[in-house]
């Protein structure tokens, strides 16, 4: 294995593939086969593309209907918008998820989509789409970022011409319907909350903007479709995410984003991810 290419680290228990490499931090990648993982409504900081190769899964938004997704059909789900994707009870499905960093691929798209990519409020809706070609040309690149013989400056190439010639020349950039209320008092207040340590109670928040608890979880269902409560373990698991990725300590992590014990941490980071933080970190180190 090259040393700056950690990638392919099969957790065979779960049939979970991830690849990364050092030298393209803006993308990274999985593949789970015959997975029967359900996750909590949850949201990313990247722009991110699933297909689903057998089965039958049920994705829903609260930007979007409920919608039954059979095998060849991608899912393009922009930053922050919240969601989930479970297979049918008792079935397994097989699936593949790309998450790009929003900064580096707003560098790719036009100035109009540019500043919709990366808001910290969701602009743009997820989409579903049922192209075969597009399927077939998202499942192959996958197969390049997995193979250890071809250069990483090769899959970059390839990267940026499938996504910026094929898959996001069909998606359809619908914009989600933002409520301008109260909107640059959340976008200061999601950078405060980045910034503490624990959860934030629901009677501080509602005190730091000036209205009442029930508002205050309207607020946060109407732009990010969690409660306030959900979407600061949400964003906790976010920054997990990233510190998991650089090999810090999985005991010092859970201490310094405020989780009661490791055990907690462990918790609530399977339900939002489908891996515990040890089977994620070996994917990056």
């Amino acid at each position: 294995m090259l040393e700056n290419e950690k990638n392919m680290i099969n957790q065979p228990e779960l049939n979970v593939q991830f690849w990364h490499d050092s030298r393209m931090p803006y993308v990274e990648t999985r593949q789970a086969c015959q997975s029967r993982i359900c996750y909590k409504a949850h949201s990313h900081t990247t722009f991110s593309i699933g297909a689903v190769d057998t089965g039958l899964s049920r994705f829903s938004s609260y930007l979007s209907a409920v919608e039954m997704i059979e095998s060849g059909a991608l899912v393009v789900i922009p930053a922050q918008v919240e969601h989930s994707c479970n297979p049918m009870p008792d079935q397994a499905w097989s699936y593949q998820m790309m998450h790009l960093n929003a900064d580096w691929l707003a560098a790719l798209l036009s100035e109009t989509v540019r500043e919709q990519i990366h808001a910290p409020i969701p602009q743009l809706k997820p989409s579903v789409i049922k192209e075969p070609e597009l399927y077939c040309a998202f499942t192959q690149l996958n197969r390049d970022l997995f193979n250890p013989k071809i250069d990483f400056r090769e899959k970059e190439q390839r990267l940026i011409e499938v996504l910026t010639q094929i898959i996001l020349p069909c998606f359809e950039w619908e914009k989600a319907n933002i409520s301008h209320y109260f909107y640059d008092h959340l976008k200061d207040l999601m950078v405060y909350l980045k910034d503490v340590d624990t959860i934030v109670p629901l009677e501080k928040l509602a005190s730091m903007l000036g209205i009442s608890r029930y508002a205050v979880i309207r607020l946060f269902k109407a732009n990010w479709g969690l409660t306030p409560h959900a979407f600061q373990l949400n964003l906790k698991v976010n920054q997990a995410r990233e510190l998991l990725k650089h090999g810090k300590n999985i005991g010092d992590i859970s201490y310094e984003l405020g989780f009661s014990d490791q055990s907690h941490f462990h918790r609530v980071f399977k339900i939002h991810t489908g891996v515990t933080p040890r089977q994620y970190q070996q994917g990056f180190i």
